[in-house]
C-alpha cells in the first residue's frame, strides 16, 4: 500500500535541514508501530519521499510525503499513530491511499505559494502586484546551482494575492517549480527589495502550499490521486 499524506511544519521548525525533517518522519514512523516498508540492500531505508524540499529558514503550511506501506492500514489509524509519534510542530492533517499507477509527488507538483507578511500597507502590495504580473521580465540574480546569473522570474509567476490586515498586510504568490524553471523564495525576497521594500518590511515568509498546476487550476497532490 501506498499512501499520501499533507502535512504541516510550524514555524518553531523552519530551520530544520530536509534530511534532518526526513529523519524527524522516519524516527516518528518507528515509534508509531505503523508497517512502513523498508528497502532492500545492505543498508535499508524506510520507503518514503518528502516531496519538494521546503527551504532552510522557510516553514511550510501543506508539505507533503509519500509512503510505502506493507499492508493496508485505514486513513483515520494513520494519522492517529504517526501524529501521537510527531513533535507537536509536525502534524498530518490529512492522507489518502495511491494507486498502482499514481506518479510520484516530484513528478506531479509544479507549483508552491509563498506568503509573505509585510509591514508595508496593502496599497503598495497592489500596486506592487500589478507592476510585476504586468510586466514582460522580472529579472533577478539566480540563487540556485547557477548563482548570480541574470534568470528572468515573470515565465514561473503565476498570480498574486493581496490581504490587508489590521497592522499588517500580506501577499501570497504562486510560481513556478521543477523543470523547467524553479522560482526560489529567496529570489522573490530579491524581487521585493528591488520593489523597495527592506528585508526589515518583512514580518514572516512561509510556504503555503505545494500544488499541480494544469492550466489555470492549482490542484493539491491530494486532489490529483484517482
Amino acid at each position: 500500500m501506498r499512501i499520501r499524506a499533507e502535512y504541516r511544519v510550524g514555524a518553531e521548525l523552519k530551520f530544520l535541514a530536509n534530511l534532518d525533517l526526513l529523519h524527524l518522519f522516519e524516527r516518528a514512523l518507528r515509534r508509531s508501530g505503523l508497517p512502513f516498508a523498508l528497502s532492500e540492500g545492505f543498508n535499508p531505508h524506510v520507503r518514503l519521499s518528502l516531496g519538494t524540499v521546503l527551504p532552510v529558514g522557510l516553514w511550510g503550511e501543506r508539505e507533503y510525503l509519500d509512503l510505502e506501506l506493507t499492508r493496508p492500514v485505514a486513513e483515520d489509524e494513520f494519522m492517529g499513530l504517526l501524529n501521537d509519534a510527531l513533535p507537536p510542530p509536525v502534524q498530518v492533517k490529512q492522507c489518502r491511499e495511491l494507486e498502482a499507477g499514481d506518479p510520484s509527488l516530484m513528478k506531479v507538483v509544479n507549483a508552491a505559494s509563498y506568503i509573505f507578511a509585510t509591514r508595508v500597507s496593502g496599497e503598495l502590495l497592489v500596486r506592487l502586484a500589478e507592476e510585476w504580473l504586468g510586466a514582460s521580465q522580472l529579472v533577478v540574480k539566480s540563487r540556485g546551482k547557477k548563482r548570480d546569473v541574470p534568470k528572468d522570474l515573470r515565465p514561473g509567476l503565476h498570480k498574486i494575492a493581496v490581504n490587508d490586515c489590521h497592522n499588517f498586510a500580506i501577499m501570497e504568490m504562486w510560481v513556478s517549480t521543477g523543470d523547467p524553471l524553479n522560482i526560489r523564495y529567496d529570489e522573490l525576497t530579491s524581487l521585493w527589495e528591488a520593489g523597495g521594500c527592506s528585508k526589515e518590511m518583512l514580518v514572516d515568509i512561509f510556504r503555503s502550499g505545494n500544488y499541480v498546476k494544469e492550466g489555470d487550476r492549482f490542484l493539491t497532490p491530494l486532489e490529483k490521486v484517482r
